[in-house]
């Protein structure tokens, strides 16, 4: 209980759930569980009853669209998160949820954790912002799926990446999720062929260096401005 207790401790320094209070952490502290998933296994699937929600404490989860024959990686997230995001309304989970490595996750029943909500609408807003937030992300990123050539959906994602897990380096922005050009296929619904063949052309203009799964984006401007010479074309 104590490890999950200092765990939580990332959450209550992270924006939004910052501006919660004490009180609902002690809360979530009380009532809620620690689970350990092991890498490659699947938390919940698309379609299952949404009676749980889940707070990230450790790791790294993939959040999958699927279909009776394909899937598409709708999302990456790491520590801290909250997720599904849209579990509230009380319907049933819109993607699978898969642990890409050796996660921990602290797991309330949705039921209790309505309650308190409605008991405490004050504590709402950090809610709302994270579901706005993730709907921003939705919209452009059917955006970029529906308006976009090949060239211009990879580097929106990778512009998009760099802003939500990005990290200050002396020559560029670090992505700090792993992510092998398979994933990076699987979030832009483009083959691993064309992935391979934009990010060397990234790589010959200077805007990416990539090296395995860590990619640094060397000129987050000239990026921003190659994606939007596409998307204008």
């Amino acid at each position: 209980m104590a490890k999950t207790k200092n765990n939580l401790q990332q959450l209550t320094q992270n924006s939004p759930w910052d501006q919660l209070p004490i009180a609902f952490w002690e809360f979530c502290h009380l009532h809620g569980r620690t689970r350990q998933y092991s890498a490659k296994q699947f938390i919940f699937f698309s379609g299952d009853e949404a009676n749980t929600v889940f707070f990230l404490l450790k790791g790294r989860i993939q959040l999958l669209l699927t279909s009776e024959f394909t899937e598409k990686i709708f999302r990456v997230i790491q520590t801290p998160n909250f997720f599904p995001e849209v579990v509230l309304d009380g319907k049933t989970y819109p993607y699978t949820a898969f642990a890409v490595e050796n996660s921990e996750v602290l797991v309330l029943d949705r039921s209790i954790v309505v309650r308190y909500l409605r008991e405490n609408p004050q504590t709402l807003i950090p809610f709302y912002e994270s579901m706005a937030l993730e709907l921003r992300r939705a919209y452009r990123q059917i955006k970029n799926t529906a308006l976009g050539d090949a060239r211009s959906r990879l580097g929106a994602k990778l512009f998009s990446l760099a802003h939500a897990h990005g990290q200050a380096l002396e020559n560029g922005i670090l992505i700090t999720i792993p992510l092998s050009t398979t994933e990076l296929a699987g979030m832009c619904s483009l083959a691993r062929e064309s992935v391979s063949r934009i990010l060397s052309e990234l790589k010959e203009l200077g805007i990416i260096e990539v090296e395995h799964k860590k990619i640094i984006i060397l000129d987050i401007e000239k990026l921003r401005k190659w994606v939007h010479e596409r998307m204008g074309s």
